[in-house]
């Protein structure tokens, strides 16, 4: 089986451009094929796709869900460890029941130990969560030999500030579509394998940083821009549909070929941004204020500094050190240090992780957070209680629509070990509002920032929506069928059923038997907020 992975690659785009003939091996696939769109936990917490995916389970049982996450015993966010993910990823079942497996570029994953197949992680990924490594050593040094360095640069290079020379970085990106199916070809060809999974990152990168050009609707459709950048999202998603051919030509007819997505991209009208002005509001958040002669030697005295010491460099310069001078792994221990650095937690009743796309409120609560104030009973639920309230009465005053599609208190969505580390609230945003500087409550009156969500950092004018899919052909696909019904859940359970080996109880997907000419498995699945994912 050869799984290709196109990274937040939106269906809507897909199914437009197919039909009008600029991508034929993706129409191809769908017309011979299987084709669905998936449900995904994306729709709630967006980083969260891939992990389920590839583990079969939801966040809360991997505890890979944003960028940057909480930890139990910390007070502020740290970046993920995929090599801490309490689940093993799919091709580690797989290696266990004798099957050879090729991994290139996985979002969001890590070398596995006594793993006998190839795995190329953070070589060509638009995010890197581990770093480049490539094992064996053996493949590592004839990559570097034969095809050099992926020619892209990464997100921790671009997100800080707009692309500098969005020409040059749409032209790298086309190079790193070309020669990562290069790589892949090389690969398929010259090694044994019986599962390969290649994920391409361009189309993710692609989203956030080209959907204004292509948009005319878009708040931020530039009037004039190099002719070059008003198709560069379809011309990425062209050059996807190519090297999706070649690799179809370069499998044989015994293989099994799925591509999917896991999320997909629209306009970026996030209201995060908002977030902390609105828990000042609220007198929930306290941070930028000066700090009390008598504090001046605590912790919170200390971040303050930082975050005084941070003010006094200039934006354009902190982009400038980080991307060029400093090791990565110091900026950004340094970036996660800054995000939290003016906050008094000991006035602190909740706090805003920084994101990008949905909202995420954390409380600062006893003995979860080391300087937590928030009390575990009566305290904390109608402090969530309050922030539900609010927050779902958020609506944009430009036109008075709601902002917000969903809010949630997580630990009425979910139970897993890993809960404990997630946000207390999750705001899931509603495009449709076109949220810009502006947000309306009906208790506290308007919040306001300077700027719109595409204007701060990481700059992003198209963000994450769900629209996630699956397109598949081969021997055991049923030919000429529509896939309805199913979740990114169920993909694991389905390709481990494609190689007879049993579907773990923890799974919380099923063997999708509409998708496959397989035997579906019998178990029920009950765990997956707003899908039917029971076996058929």
């Amino acid at each position: 089986m050869l799984v290709i992975g196109l990274d937040a690659a939106d269906r809507q785009l897909i199914e437009q451009w197919a039909d009008a003939g600029r991508l034929p091996n993706i129409a191809r696939l769908r017309a011979e094929g299987v084709w669905g769109s998936l449900a995904t936990t994306a729709d709630t917490v967006h980083v969260s796709a891939w992990p389920s995916i590839f583990s079969g389970v939801t966040p809360d049982e991997h505890g890979l869900y944003h960028a940057y996450v909480m930890q139990e015993g910390v007070q502020e966010p740290v970046r993920p460890r995929p090599e801490d993910c309490p689940v093993p990823f799919l091709w580690k079942l797989l290696d266990e029941q004798g099957k050879k497996s090729i991994v290139m570029d996985a979002f969001l994953t890590c070398p596995l130990r006594d793993f006998s197949g190839i795995q190329i992680v953070d070589w060509g990924s638009w995010t890197w969560f581990f770093g480049q490594d490539i094992r064996p050593a053996s493949i590592k040094e004839e990559i570097r030999r034969k095809f050099g360095n992926y020619p892209a640069e990464d997100h921790s290079k671009v997100g800080m500030t707009p692309p500098a020379d969005p020409v040059g970085f749409y032209n790298r990106l086309m190079k790193g579509v070309e020669k990562k199916t290069e790589v892949a070809k090389w690969l398929m060809e010259s090694q044994s394998w019986d599962f390969f999974l290649l994920v391409f990152g361009e189309c993710h990168a692609a989203g956030h940083y080209f959907w204004h050009y292509q948009d005319p609707d878009y708040i931020a459709y530039p009037e004039h821009c190099d002719p070059a950048l008003r198709t560069a999202m379809q011309d990425i998603y062209i050059a996807l549909d190519r090297s999706i051919g070649e690799l179809l030509e370069q499998a044989d007819d015994d293989t099994t070929v799925m591509v999917v997505s896991g999320d997909g991209m629209g306009p970026n009208y996030s209201g995060s941004h908002l977030l902390a002005e609105l828990l000042k509001r609220m007198q929930l958040m306290n941070a930028g204020d000066r700090v009390p002669a008598e504090q001046s030697q605590s912790t919170s005295g200390k971040r303050s500094f930082s975050s005084v010491l941070r003010g006094l460099i200039p934006k354009q310069l902190r982009a400038v050190i980080s991307r060029y001078v400093l090791p990565r792994s110091f900026s950004e221990r340094l970036s996660l240090h800054w995000q939290t650095a003016d906050i008094e937690w000991s006035r602190t009743r909740a706090f805003v992780i920084e994101n990008a796309n949905e909202g995420y409120i954390r409380i600062n609560l006893k003995d979860r957070e080391p300087e937590g104030i928030v009390e575990k009973s009566g305290e904390y639920d109608r402090l969530c209680e309050s922030l539900l309230k609010v927050t779902r009465s958020l609506s944009n005053p430009a036109n008075g629509k709601s902002a917000v599609t969903h809010v949630h208190k997580t630990v009425d969505l979910y139970s897993g070990p890993c809960v404990r580390n997630m946000p207390d609230i999750i705001i899931n945003w509603d495009p449709d509002a076109e949220v810009t500087t502006d947000l309306h409550t009906k208790q506290l009156g308007t919040v306001s920032c300077p700027h719109a969500a595409y204007e701060v950092s990481p700059y992003y004018s198209g963000n994450h929506r769900g629209n996630a899919f699956v397109a598949a052909a081969g021997p055991e696909i049923h030919a000429r069928n529509v896939l309805s019904g199913a979740s990114i859940l169920d993909l694991a359970p389905t390709i481990l059923t494609f190689f007879h080996i049993p579907v773990p109880d923890y799974m919380d997907g099923a063997v999708r038997s509409s998708l496959l000419n397989c035997r579906p498995n019998p178990r029920p699945a009950d765990r997956f907020t707003g899908t039917d994912t029971r076996a058929e």
